[in-house]
């Protein structure tokens, strides 16, 4: 993995040469690609490959170390662990080819490993819960990962054709019982097509996605049990025998389609409406990979945002209902599946608003951006019927300046969140009493109030007129009501070109 993630960054820099031809500045063109970062409107050119054409006319470069800490007195979720240490290589990059054309790349590998993961021994567990193995018992986990992807979009009379390509593949195992190692393989390819108008860009998106995930649970001494859990503390008992080794797989299919509109020069409206299916199947492989649950995840968001020359606003919603049916195979020896059961339901409403002020005092620059977000999920399970039911309110505010001298570029950030918990249910009927104690606290963890401060100050340091150096770090922690708290640090050092 090491030798491709270098390959990769290689492959980016090239870009150095393009930096030539640029108007700006190093510094100047990672000050302007900070500030359309934090806009409103950025995720309208990052999540559409034929909008990336209209990012910048400048191209910039980035490869950096980075060191991720992360620790909780107490999980938040269990399945995730109450604190991670990552360590890795980006990079990153933008270029600007033509007024016609213009492509893009990303990299990044990642060692690390995350404590006291309870109650998940899978991968991917915010992708593919409920359908996950499980246990009591938990542990650390080592973790790697490698990642690449990239694109092109290119201007053909009044149409922009653009591609974007994406892989990821991952791991993580453990050294004591429970022993999961888990190897992860996520593949999606996108197309994109923008069509021009006298002052707007017509965009429409498709995209694939292939995902596979093998499980291998081992148990040297004493041989114990993995459940294979279905939704609200249900499981198969059929399935979650006394084992020495438990084979899973999981293999997914998915796809996107999106619309959206934005404008050819920046100012004016934008908007954005997508749909994403991804159906995925859990292979029981140590029993002639029968499949055994469903998990159909589907998606629809709307956004809608308008920028003008030194403030911008967006507004979005969502709607995403997961659904996990259970199939039933036959005893003979077959795995014919006989029948199958839709039995978990989880639907999850959100809606989210933001602004952003920009203003310029003296050799200072200014940003502020309020945000608030409502999110609501209920998850049932139809027999025995069981029902959690989950809100929260979260009201926030980020600031920065910044600093923008010859030799320096220095931008600081602060900011607070407050999250707030209107309306908890929590019904659960005839499930074990730890898995019961497990669901309840949860349940309990997320609906409490918290604060959220964070702080972040970054310094760039020219070296020639197209290369410099940079040293950044941030702070984000979060105090509970109940006295608990999580503290997340990140420190990151790199060039830029």
């Amino acid at each position: 993995m090491m030798k491709a993630l270098f390959l990769s960054i290689l492959a980016l820099l090239p870009a150095a040469a393009s930096a030539q031809r640029d108007t700006l500045g190093v510094l100047e063109r990672s000050s302007v690609f900070s500030a359309e970062d934090e806009r409103a409107v950025a995720g309208f050119h990052t999540e559409s490959p034929a909008m990336m054409l209209y990012r910048s006319e400048q191209s910039l470069s980035q490869i950096s170390l980075r060191i991720d800490l992360r620790r909780e007195q107490e999980a938040l979720l269990q399945p995730l662990g109450d604190g991670a240490f990552d360590g890795g290589f980006y990079a990153e990059s933008y270029r600007r080819l033509s007024e016609r054309s213009a492509t893009w790349a990303d990299a990044r590998y990642v060692r690390g490993n995350r404590r006291n993961v309870c109650w998940n021994s899978t991968a991917d567990y915010l992708l593919l819960y409920p359908c996950i193995t499980a246990d009591s018992a938990g542990g650390n986990l080592s973790t790697e990962e490698y990642a690449f992807g990239g694109g092109y979009v290119h201007r053909v009379g009044r149409f922009d054709l653009a591609i974007r390509g994406d892989y990821r593949a991952g791991q993580e195992y453990r050294q004591v019982d429970p022993r999961p190692h888990n190897v992860v393989s996520d593949f999606t390819i996108k197309l994109g097509v923008g069509m021009q108008f006298p002052q707007y860009v017509l965009g429409l998106d498709l995209q694939g996605r292939l995902y596979k995930q093998d499980q291998d649970i081992d148990f040297f001494y004493p041989p114990s049990s993995e459940l294979y859990m279905t939704g609200l503390g249900s499981y198969y008992t059929r399935y979650s025998l006394n084992s020495e080794s438990f084979n899973i797989g999981y293999d997914g299919k998915g796809c996107l389609l999106a619309a959206q509109l934005m404008p050819r020069h920046a100012k004016g409206w934008y908007a954005r409406a997508a749909f994403e299916s991804l159906t995925t199947e859990r292979l029981n492989k140590s029993n002639n990979t029968v499949p055994i649950t469903r998990l159909k995840t589907r998606q629809a968001t709307l956004s809608a945002a308008y920028r003008s020359g030194r403030w911008s606003l967006r507004a979005g919603g969502g709607y995403e209902l997961r659904r996990s049916i259970e199939m039933i195979a036959d005893r003979t020896g077959h795995s014919v599946i006989v029948d199958e059961q839709a039995m978990y339901k989880n639907r999850i409403w959100h809606a989210d608003a933001e602004a952003t002020v920009e203003w310029r005092r003296g050799t200072v620059n200014y940003m502020l951006s309020p945000r608030a977000e409502w999110r609501q999920s209920t998850a049932t399970y139809a027999y025995p019927v069981r029902r959690m039911r989950l809100a929260q309110f979260c009201g926030a505010v980020r600031g920065s300046a910044e600093w923008l001298r010859p030799q320096w570029r220095v931008k600081a950030t602060a900011g607070i969140g407050c999250y707030v918990s209107p309306d908890e249910e929590v019904s659960l009927s005839n499930v074990l009493n730890n898995i019961s104690e497990y669901l309840t606290y949860t349940a309990a963890r997320l609906s409490g109030r918290a604060v959220a401060p964070e702080v972040s100050l970054r310094a760039e340091r020219r070296l020639s007129r197209n290369l410099a150096c940079f040293a950044e770090a941030g702070w984000t922690p979060r105090f509970y009501s109940g006295g608990l708290s999580e503290h997340v640090l990140t420190a990151t050092f790199g060039i830029l070109f």
